[in-house]
């Protein structure tokens, strides 16, 4: 069993006895799992299996030592990746989690736009049929495998020799009838010239529907997020009945008093407008319309194809020669914003303005209004992700307990994202002011609508359509097809990988051999971004810029590793690595460790690693984009809601390589005798980050401003507050990659797994139980600015604060299994937590309700088995088995009621399949 496995991976079968057990990630050198100082998890297939999971992501996510920052759960405001999923050990971020396969680097999955979105891997192209097991090393390992590994690694061993075929098909659905599901995968694999060589080759396709409106759950209807109340017991309200305040048909905002406050009807008549109370910017508690997204994408849909294979052919007792690759692809949609108007100037002479309205506005004057375009059309993006790959290599025996590999491999990833119906700003503003042609022109109305700049004969208008907003639907198609543009951008990355390693017993102590490992690689990145003029100009309004860009790097890596035993029982690790990077210079990590077994299977270990993170290239190179969103932000001591242009992608040439301290330390025991199939581990581990490399997102700089941090405050520019004469308001932001001042996370992880015969299960009957948890200490960040104060995110639950964690999460799974089938029930546990730690604090914000009620979920899973050898199969599962609704832990800036990472926005839902093995 090597190291405990997570617990959903109870084996079905009886242990493996210790001569077998499996060298795993954690060292090069270490002999087995046991004898590696860093903690290491190992997923078996059978996981996968289970659970009927289309992808690794499903499952990685379930372990408490990992957080769902990337997946479509919570992509619904993603729209550079809707359907991204990524490893992020102990929430530190994606970037942070070095992800391998068959221990080799993958080409990353690299965005147009890196809004809180980073350049890591893509597990939707990783074939889910040919993972043979999954290790998980929850501690530094940059020594080793260099940079990213900061928080871990996460290396996807696949099947090498397989014989026969494996096929199998299932589907799936919500109970809410969305969410539909299917999966077909083939496995096939042979050996050849008398044993020597292996073939492996699968095809795995999933297409996954995903959830539209939240307005189609009970959840989503009760509209809660968290809104201002500048005249409430607290200045913070969660609340209920949360909708957009713009208004379906367009609101006067401002002009002459009788028309303020009136809504335009479909017939271009008008009525007082039915506003709620309090009023935060585009939002209100009560009061007619919906909420901001109510047409919006909850669960983007994602659609994979993976083809994968592996050629394996022994040249000859001590030489093996192999190729293996293959080509994925990953397509993400989502269904995003409409048109929001907070105070559109709207001049006199306007020519769609009702008669009403004209009675009381002179032509020479204006008024603003406020709309929300649902009648117009929600911008509407689809991604795709595609990374062809291939590796060759050669590894081999030199005698004496020597042995060495080399190899070769290259990636690239193509990024394509499209948008259409996204609102060219331009356009929109030529379209909305409208004039008749014959009173413009020569002061007689003609009943010719056109666009002023039209009239005015400006070549940048041409082809310009006006557009009515004075009712809902009023605009016309052409209108439409002229305000929306269809935003084109793509990156091509290419990854070039060359390593040698070789490993042998270099002398005898009197305890055992001390056993070294040497090794060095070559490593080449390039990224080209390119978009289409009006995207490159940053031309359209809310999301679809792309600024092109270009940018490379290379790094030149060795390292060596020893194991030496220091007595009986007890032996010592430790590695060093020096990388010379292009970009960044020559960059040390190193590692030491030991463990001492004073009893046959209780294992003590300790280590210590300074690790490195080097800076992808866009946090180097990308000019970033911009993005045009509301923000609350405290100005001046009030709070104030805008919707500014947004760019908190730019990169930074001089932004530095981050260093990360980790200390673990833990026990582990493996019964024997009586205690067999019993295995238990608790380690503690600390992780610190200095000069952490951020691109920190407008919202998370904003509470950073609001905290008190004025060194943030200076990343937004200001100008008079229109709705308030005399106050001021932010206008724009801009923000690029920076070193923060330090993330420093601390916890204790957990494992408990229990494996035994069960004769009330009759012929093969066995019972099997596995738990884990994950205990947060402290998660507390730093930004290290003058004056700044650190602050422990620990309990928070909310989705855009940097170091929110949850305090506690736990994983328990048990099943029941014989000769005929099996049947499994998990639970998973989250902790109480509050929406943010600085709220009902002194200095900080006050709310009514900041509290987070305990989440419990639980899945079923079964299979039933026929035929010789269990070659048919029947598999089932129930997801969220009790429906449990996600806790309301809102986004607010980006009106999103609830967070994604933690809690099941979809609710139950079903799967079943069949597979047949020949």
């Amino acid at each position: 069993m090597g190291l405990l496995a997570y617990p959903a991976a109870a084996q079905d079968a009886t242990p493996q006895p210790e001569s077998d057990a499996i060298v795993v990630t954690a060292s090069r050198t270490a002999q087995n799992g046991l004898d590696a100082p860093s903690p290491t998890q190992i997923i078996g297939d059978e996981v996968l299996d289970r659970q009927g999971s289309e992808t690794i992501m499903d499952v990685l996510n379930q372990n408490p030592a990992f957080k769902a920052t990337r997946s479509p759960n919570a992509n619904a405001t993603n729209l550079s990746s809707p359907g991204q999923a990524t490893a992020d050990l102990r929430g530190l971020g994606g970037q942070r989690t070095l992800v391998l396969v068959n221990g080799s680097r993958v080409v990353p999955f690299a965005p147009s736009a890196n809004q809180s979105v980073p350049t890591t891997t893509d597990l939707n192209l990783i074939p889910t049929i040919m993972i043979d097991r999954v290790d998980v090393v929850t501690g530094g390992a940059s020594a080793l495998y260099g940079s990213d590994a900061v928080s871990g690694v996460v290396n996807l061993i696949m099947k090498t020799k397989y014989d026969g075929i494996d096929a199998r098909v299932q589907t799936g659905i919500s109970e809410q009838g969305d969410d539909r599901r299917f999966r077909v995968g083939f496995l096939a694999g042979t050996d050849f010239a008398s044993g020597r060589g292996h073939a492996v080759f699968s095809v795995d396709y999933s297409d996954v529907e995903g959830v539209g409106s939240f307005y189609t759950r009970d959840w989503g209807r009760r509209g809660q997020l968290i809104v201002t109340d500048r005249n409430g017991p607290t200045n913070l309200l969660l609340a209920e009945n949360v909708v957009n305040s713009l208004g379906a048909g367009g609101v006067i905002v401002s002009g002459p008093a009788a028309l303020v406050g009136l809504t335009f009807n479909p017939d271009g008549s008008l009525r007082r407008f039915d506003y709620g109370n309090p009023i935060d910017g585009r939002v209100m508690v009560g009061g007619e319309g919906v909420s901001v997204n109510a047409q919006t994408t909850t669960v983007p849909g994602v659609e994979r194809i993976t083809v994968y294979g592996s050629l394996y052919f022994d040249v000859s007792d001590s030489l093996t020669a192999y190729a293996e690759g293959g080509w994925s692809k990953a397509q993400g949609d989502i269904r995003s914003a409409v048109l929001r108007l907070d105070r559109q100037v709207i001049r006199g002479d306007n020519a769609f303005l009702p008669v009403a309205v004209r009675a009381v506005l002179p032509e020479t004057s204006s008024i603003n209004i406020s709309r929300i375009g649902f009648d117009i059309g929600n911008n509407q993006f689809r991604v795709t992700n595609e990374t062809p790959h291939g590796t060759i290599g050669l590894k081999g025996e030199l005698g004496d307990g020597w042995n060495w590999d080399a190899h070769a491999s290259y990636g690239e990833n193509y990024y394509r994202q499209r948008g259409s119906q996204v609102l060219i700003t331009s356009n929109l503003n030529f379209a909305i002011d409208a004039v008749d042609q014959g009173r413009f022109l020569t002061g007689t109305p003609n009943g010719v609508i056109v666009c002023r700049a039209v009239a005015q004969s400006n070549p940048a208008a041409a082809g310009c359509q006006p557009l009515n907003l004075f009712g809902e639907g009023n605009s016309s198609a052409a209108a439409h097809d002229y305000i929306w543009g269809e935003p084109a951008s793509d990156v091509d990355y290419t990854q070039l990988t060359a390593a040698a390693n070789i490993v042998g017993d270099l002398f005898d102590l009197p305890a055992g051999p001390v056993r070294l490992a040497v090794g060095g690689e070559y490593r080449r990145e390039t990224e080209k971004l390119t978009a289409d003029p009006i995207a490159a100009a940053n031309g359209y309004l809310g999301a679809g810029n792309a600024v092109p860009w270009s940018g490379a790097f290379s790094v030149k890596e060795a390292y060596v590793e020893a194991t030496v035993p220091l007595f009986t029982g007890l032996s010592g690790n430790g590695a060093v690595r020096y990388a010379d990077y292009s970009t960044a210079g020559g960059q040390t990590a190193w590692k030491a460790g030991a463990v001492w077994t004073p009893l046959v299977g209780l294992n003590l270990r300790v280590s210590r690693s300074r690790d490195i993170r080097a800076s992808a290239l866009n946090e180097l190179f990308s000019p970033g984009s911009v993005l045009t969103n509301p923000l609350t932000l405290m100005v001046d001591g009030i709070s104030k809601t805008n919707n500014i242009p947004q760019n908190a992608t730019a990169g930074n040439v001089n932004v530095q390589p981050e260093l990360a301290d980790t200390w673990t330390a833990g026990i582990a025991y493996r019964g024997t005798g009586g205690l067999r199939g019993l295995g238990v581990s608790v380690d503690w581990y600390r992780i610190e980050i200095n000069g952490a490399i951020s691109n920190p997102t407008s919202a998370q700089i904003a509470a950073l401003c609001n905290g008190g941090d004025q060194a943030f405050c200076s990343a937004f520019t200001y100008g008079p507050d229109p709705a308030n004469p005399g106050q001021r308001i932010h206008t724009a932001f801009l923000s690029g990659t920076i070193n923060l001042g330090s993330f420093m996370q601390e916890g204790i992880d957990a494992t408990l797994q229990y494996d035994t015969t069960a004769d009330f299960m009759g012929s093969g009957g066995r019972y099997g139980m596995s738990a884990s948890g994950t205990y947060v200490l402290h998660s507390i960040v730093d930004t290290g600015t003058l004056g700044s104060v650190p602050i422990d995110h620990v309990g928070a639950m909310n989705p855009y604060t940097l170091g929110a964690i949850p305090t506690f999460r736990g994983d328990l799974t048990q099943t029941l299994s014989n000769d005929l089938g099996e049947a499994s029930l998990q639970a998973m546990f989250i902790s109480a937590g509050v929406q943010d730690v600085t709220f009902n604090v002194p200095g900080g914000q006050t709310i009514n309700n900041n509290r987070v009620p305990a989440t419990w979920y639980f899945n079923l899973t079964g299979k039933v088995w026929a035929g010789p050898d269990k070659r048919y199969e029947f598999f089932w599962a129930v997801h969220n088995l009790l429906d449990q609704d996600p806790r309301a832990t809102p986004y607010f800036v980006l009106n999103a009621p609830v967070n994604g990472q933690y809690y099941d926005k979809i609710g139950r839902r079903y799967t079943a399949g069949v597979r047949i093995r020949l």
